[in-house]
């Protein structure tokens, strides 16, 4: 076998329905980054230092978007060397990707947008990081697997909304409160898309390495890590600003599923495809985190 050819992926035609399905629901769904918000009503004044520095990360994270496109474009990269499933599985997802990335480049540019109108921030040192930040090579965790990509990218989206979500919950100023509703409606469609991406995955006879999986998930790390100044203070900061956020709940329940999974006796009954697939289920599920305490942790 050809080292440079991907490992034979799922069929063509599942992936097709998949973008089809997330494109004919949301391909006109949005809101106008310029004007559909009341910037002119921004009361800077209700916002604590904490939120303020919380804001700023997230918008730094989110600017990255030149980077995380490469990533993504380079991993669904055509060849013809490729199988035809190959290369139509590929020219789908790139559709998705197309706009995948013009949803996240508008939650930057929003995000910018606020931070200017508040008042609260000088707008020279904001052009310098941001300018700074940007120019840094982003580097993907799992550059030429797509199946741990999708696994990355659930967690990643299902974090990026919950800190949306408690962010919005903890701030008073309505502008962003409506700003921060919006990012997170968006990042919860993201999430439940490559949910859906790794269920395909799943289903493929022999198609998924189940050690690969739990890789993925004990070795994630947020967009960024390591690039961004003071990323574990600003990670902390975060994480006060948005009562109610915290990084493991994010991934909490996969890790606690693929763990099981990978860890179970082979044939056993318990820890199950099925059960992996309920989690996945509840991952994607707006409602999930308010059910969490419920499940109990890992023996």
């Amino acid at each position: 076998m050809d080292s440079n050819r991907p490992p034979v992926g799922p069929p063509a035609s599942e992936i097709a329905g998949l973008v089809r399905r997330y494109l004919s629901r949301f391909e006109t769904l949005g809101w106008n980054r310029f004007e559909d918000f009341a910037w002119d009503k921004i009361e800077g004044e209700r916002l604590s230092e904490p939120q303020l520095d919380a804001l700023r990360t997230a918008m730094l994270v989110e600017d990255h978007i030149p980077g995380y496109s490469k990533a993504y474009c380079d991993l669904f990269a055509l060849d013809p060397s490729f199988s035809e499933n190959e290369l139509a599985l590929r020219r789908q997802m790139l559709h998705f990707v197309a706009r995948w990335v013009y949803d996240e480049d508008r939650h930057a540019h929003t995000l910018e947008n606020y931070m200017r109108a508040c008042g609260r921030y000088d707008a020279r040192s904001l052009d310098a990081e941001m300018l700074k930040t940007v120019a840094v090579p982003y580097a993907a965790p799992h550059p030429e697997n797509a199946m741990q990509m999708a696994v990355y990218t659930v967690i990643q989206e299902k974090a990026t909304q919950v800190f949306y979500s408690c962010l919005r919950d903890a701030v008073t100023e309505p502008v962003l409160k409506d700003v921060l509703n919006r990012l997170s409606q968006d990042e919860a469609r993201h999430c439940g898309f490559f949910v859906d991406l790794f269920k395909i995955y799943l289903a493929v006879p022999g198609g998924v390495d189940y050690a690969k999986v739990k890789e993925a998930v004990v070795a994630f790390k947020m967009p960024l890590y390591g690039t961004l100044d003071n990323y574990k203070r600003r990670s902390i900061t975060m994480m006060r600003a948005a009562e109610g956020y915290h990084f493991r709940d994010a991934f909490g329940l996969i890790e606690q599923a693929v763990t099981r999974y990978a860890d179970a006796a082979p044939g056993s009954r318990s820890h199950t495809v099925e059960d992996l697939l309920a989690t996945l289920s509840a991952i994607s599920d707006p409602t999930a985190a308010r059910r969490r305490a419920a499940v109990p942790a890992a023996v």
